[in-house]
C-alpha cells in the first residue's frame, strides 16, 4: 500500500504536532529527525516553565504584591519565552544542517562546533539554570510541574550529546574541545537537575 505524498508550506516546527510527528517518522531528507524531536521537547519543557511563571504572578498580583517578586518572576517569564523560541529555531535549523551532513556538504563535526546539536544542547542548559531557585518561589501545586520541565531539560541535554558525541565520530573523531563542552553540558544538567529537585 503506498503512502501520500506529503506537503509542506512552512517550518517543520510551525506543522500541527500531528503532521510533525507524521514528517518524523519518514526518512526523507530533509526531514527532522533527533535533534529537532530534542529541540521540541525542550521548548515544550520552556512553554511548562512559562505556565508555572504565570501561576506564580497570578498568585501574587491575587495577594498584591507588586515588587521585586514580580519582577523577577516577569523576567522568568520572558526569559523562558525566549529560550522556547531559539529551541524551535534551532530544532528546524538542525532539519537542514542534518540534510548537509547526510549529502556530504557539510562536516559532521567541527572544531568549536556551533551547529545546532550544540545551540540546542547549550539554550537547554539555560532553561535548567533558569529553573534553579524556583522551587520556593511558585506555589506547591504546581512543584510536580516543575519538576517535569525538570526531568524534560536533562534529558533533552542528554540526549542532544549522545549526537554530538556521534557527530564528532562520524567526522573521524578527536575533537577535544567539544568534547570537553559536552562533558561540561551533562555536568552541569545533573548538577541543576539535583538543585532544583531537592527545591521541590
Amino acid at each position: 500500500m503506498s503512502e501520500q505524498p506529503r506537503t509542506r508550506a512552512g517550518r517543520f516546527v510551525d506543522e500541527p504536532l500531528p503532521e510533525l510527528c507524521d514528517w518524523v517518522a519518514h526518512p526523507e531528507v530533509p526531514s527532522p529527525a533527533g535533534g529537532t524531536v530534542i529541540a521540541c521537547c525542550g521548548a515544550l519543557a520552556a512553554s511548562l516553565a512559562e505556565l508555572i511563571a504565570r501561576v506564580a504572578r497570578n498568585r501574587l498580583e491575587r495577594k498584591g504584591q507588586t515588587g521585586s517578586e514580580i519582577v523577577e518572576i516577569e523576567q522568568l517569564l520572558s526569559e523562558a519565552g525566549a529560550l522556547r523560541v531559539k529551541l524551535l529555531e534551532y530544532g528546524e535549523g538542525d532539519v537542514y544542517a542534518a540534510a548537509k551532513i547526510i549529502q556530504g556538504d557539510l562536516a559532521a563535526c567541527v572544531r568549536k562546533d556551533v551547529g545546532s546539536p550544540a545551540k540546542i544542547a547549550g539554550t537547554t542548559v539555560k532553561l535548567l539554570r533558569l529553573l534553579d531557585g524556583l522551587g520556593p518561589k511558585v506555589p506547591k501545586s504546581v512543584h510536580s510541574d516543575l519538576r517535569v520541565v525538570t526531568f524534560l531539560a536533562h534529558a533533552a541535554v542528554f540526549g542532544i550529546c549522545e549526537i554530538a558525541e556521534a557527530n564528532i565520530v562520524l567526522a573521524g573523531g578527536a575533537d577535544d574541545l567539544l568534547q570537553e563542552r559536552i562533558d561540561r553540558w551533562r555536568m552541569e544538567a545533573n548538577d541543576y537537575r539535583d538543585r532544583v529537585l531537592a527545591q521541590t
